[in-house]
């Protein structure tokens, strides 16, 4: 069964019993710092060193390009703040955010919340492949081949699914050692590639504009970042007890999201002047590669491993939490077969088959996230309590913003056609989504409450 009647122990090593029930008191343990770590580590990811490249390569200043990543990053507060309702009714988000969008309505919705999570699960096993494979190379002097690909494959999917499968304690403990360990090294690598800085370039670069170009580079930064994980925020705070307070909650989350993104953005941004192609790069662990020293380049892809892995881990977990807030009625444990199943599929496919169809599976979770900022403007408002609108009226609000943002949208696999200027470059069609449903579900408030 997906949910039970009370709250089932929730052991290191052991495997979590709970679904989407709510976590009762009596299984609520831990504190806030633990939430810092769960999102520090899953944020480790050296793949954001790209997202500082494009902010670069929008031709801005040095002084617009860290104002872009600033306040960018600082849509981590919704995730902190998304965070609340899970330490305080002990629900996951999808499984709260019925409350609101009513049963059925919310199937719907944790249903697009499952294909985001499965979707960037998939993409993080084709990254975390390529990087074994590139360890097999280095290490054991063997070729990239198909059999070498499954392999690596194998062991990423391995890893990570493991870990999903067993749950929240395990994950909780393991990304605390993940940040201590590889948040050490992974600042040793990246102190390793700053010789390559061209500082005076950088440093007197002129101005770029304001509205093609630092407005743009913030919506990037926030889809690629916030809003990938605005599905997930309850997940890892509902076993927190209900004393903790909010503000700490929040804080723990969205610090732990905010610090090592920016510090990886920062290097991208850095290394952009001297590496032009690096926004564009296909593989970018590979391109980064050539770029350290000897005896820095197996730790480099050790490092970039985990922390890959770290993010696939808690998109592997959510998406079953996801599931089961679809209506999928098995165990949560049992949710991780299915994703194995087409998530391994789909990286082989990738992996060995068409490569060049990365590119289209990544604009498809694109199109995704226009679907996830009307959400978002909807959950905030239901953070403290569940506002007094129907159901019917809730969904329909989230119809309207989903619309509207995919009608300014603008994907390698879907153009809305309201996608032109300035849309046509950007994330802007998840601001107008975001920002439009907010206003609309705020004015249907005021009229119930005149």
């Amino acid at each position: 069964m997906s949910s039970q009647e009370r709250s089932e122990p929730n052991g290191i090593w052991h495997v979590e019993q709970n679904g989407i029930n709510p976590v009762a008191g009596s299984g609520r343990h831990g504190s806030p710092r633990d939430v810092f770590w769960v999102w520090f580590a899953g944020n480790l990811s050296f793949t954001y060193i790209v997202i500082g490249a494009v902010v670069w390569s929008y031709g801005l200043s040095l002084a617009q390009s860290l104002l872009a990543i600033a306040t960018g990053l600082a849509s981590f507060a919704a995730i902190g703040y998304l965070g609340i309702p899970g330490k305080a009714t002990g629900l996951p988000t999808m499984a709260y955010s019925a409350r609101y969008f009513g049963p059925r309505g919310n199937r719907l919705l944790a249903f697009v919340a499952w294909l985001n999570m499965l979707g960037w699960e998939t993409v993080v096993l084709i990254i975390a492949s390529y990087a074994v494979a590139t360890i097999f190379h280095l290490v054991l002097g063997v070729r990239s081949t198909a059999g070498w690909l499954v392999v690596s494959l194998a062991l990423t999917a391995m890893a990570e699914l493991s870990l999903a499968f067993l749950g929240h304690a395990t994950i909780e403990y393991l990304q605390k050692w993940v940040s201590y360990i590889f948040g050490f090294l992974t600042l040793v690598i990246l102190l390793a590639l700053l010789p390559h800085v061209a500082w005076h370039a950088i440093w007197f670069h002129a101005r770029g504009p304001w509205l093609k170009g630092v407005v743009p580079s913030i919506t990037v930064v926030v889809a690629v970042s916030a809003l990938s994980w605005v599905t997930t925020a309850s997940d890892y705070t509902r076993y927190l007890p209900a004393s903790v307070r909010n503000g700490r909650v929040a804080s723990a989350a969205a610090w732990g999201s905010i610090i090592p993104t920016a510090l990886l953005m920062l290097v991208g941004l850095l290394l952009a002047e001297s590496a032009p192609s690096l926004a564009d790069a296909a593989n970018p662990v590979e391109f980064l590669l050539h770029w350290l020293p000897g005896w820095a380049q197996v730790p480099y892809l050790i490092i970039t491993l985990v922390g890959i892995l770290a993010g696939g881990v808690l998109c592997a977990y959510s998406s079953g939490l996801s599931l089961l807030a679809a209506g999928v009625k098995i165990r949560r444990s049992r949710t991780i077969g299915i994703d194995a199943l087409i998530s391994i599929a789909a990286s082989a496919y990738i992996l060995l088959i068409s490569q060049g169809f990365l590119g289209n599976f990544e604009g498809f979770l694109d199109l995704i996230a226009a679907l996830l900022a009307p959400w978002a403007a909807i959950a905030l408002w239901n953070v403290r309590s569940v506002r007094p609108i129907s159901a019917s009226r809730t969904v329909a609000a989230w119809l309207i913003g989903a619309a509207l943002a995919v009608a300014t949208t603008s994907t390698p696999v879907f153009s809305g056609p309201l996608a032109q200027g300035i849309f046509s470059g950007s994330s802007l069609g998840y601001f107008a989504g975001f920002l439009a449903t907010f206003a609309l579900y705020g004015g249907l408030l005021l009229l119930h409450s005149s």
